[in-house]
C-alpha cells in the first residue's frame, strides 16, 4: 500500500508540473485569426449606443477588415494596459487622400481588403476603431489601427455612432484575446 501512494503522490506531482507549463487556453499561441460575431455578442454592443440595431451587412465588412488584419500579424503589437491590438502599415498615398475624406470603402478597397468579395461596397459606414493617419512627418503613407478589445465601448467608437443608426463587428482574435472591429451606418 505504502508504494501505491508513493506511485499517486509522483503522478500528482508530475501532473502538476505539465500544467505549470501548458497553457491553460488552447488559442494562447495560435496563429492570429479572424472571427465573425454572432448577433448575440453584436447586440450586446449595440446596447451600449442608444437606438444602434444589430446590421449582418456591417457585421459581414467588418469581417473584412479583420480578415486583412489577421493576414499581416508581423504589423500587429499588443498593447495590454490599454487593452487594445495595433495594426501598422503603409497604404499608399490614394488610400489616404480617400480616408482623409472619410470614403472609407474606398479606402479599404485601394488598401486590397474585401477586392475578393466586389469590394466594400458605399461609402455609406465609418470605423468605430481609432484610425491615425497624421504621421506625415515622414512623407510617408502610414497608417494605424487600433483596435480595442471585445466589449470596451470607446471614444471613438462613440464620436463615430452619432448619427448612425446600424452597428456591424467582427473580431481580430491573438492569443485568446479578442479585438473589436466595429463599423457604424445607418
Amino acid at each position: 500500500m505504502k508504494n501505491w501512494k508513493k506511485l499517486l503522490a509522483c503522478l500528482l506531482v508530475g501532473l502538476m508540473a505539465l500544467t505549470v507549463f501548458t497553457a491553460c487556453d488552447a488559442s494562447v499561441g495560435a496563429p492570429m485569426s479572424p472571427k465573425r460575431s454572432n448577433a448575440e455578442s453584436a447586440k450586446a454592443l449595440c446596447k451600449q449606443f442608444d437606438n444602434m440595431t444589430y446590421s449582418k451587412d456591417l457585421s459581414e465588412k467588418a469581417y473584412y477588415v479583420a480578415y486583412w488584419v489577421a493576414s499581416y500579424p508581423g504589423s500587429c503589437s499588443v498593447n495590454t494596459e490599454k487593452a487594445e491590438l495595433s495594426w501598422t502599415g503603409n497604404i499608399g498615398n490614394d488610400a489616404k487622400a480617400q480616408m482623409k475624406i472619410g470614403r472609407y470603402a474606398d479606402t479599404f478597397d485601394l488598401m486590397g481588403i474585401g477586392k475578393g468579395i466586389g469590394g466594400m461596397g458605399n461609402n455609406d459606414f465609418v470605423p468605430g476603431f481609432y484610425i491615425d493617419t497624421d504621421l506625415e512627418s515622414n512623407g510617408t503613407s502610414d497608417i494605424i489601427f487600433v483596435l480595442p478589445t471585445d466589449g470596451r465601448k470607446t471614444d471613438t467608437m462613440t464620436k463615430a455612432a452619432k448619427g448612425k443608426t446600424k452597428l456591424g463587428v467582427a473580431y481580430v482574435v491573438k492569443d485568446g484575446v479578442s479585438y473589436a472591429v466595429v463599423l457604424f451606418g445607418e
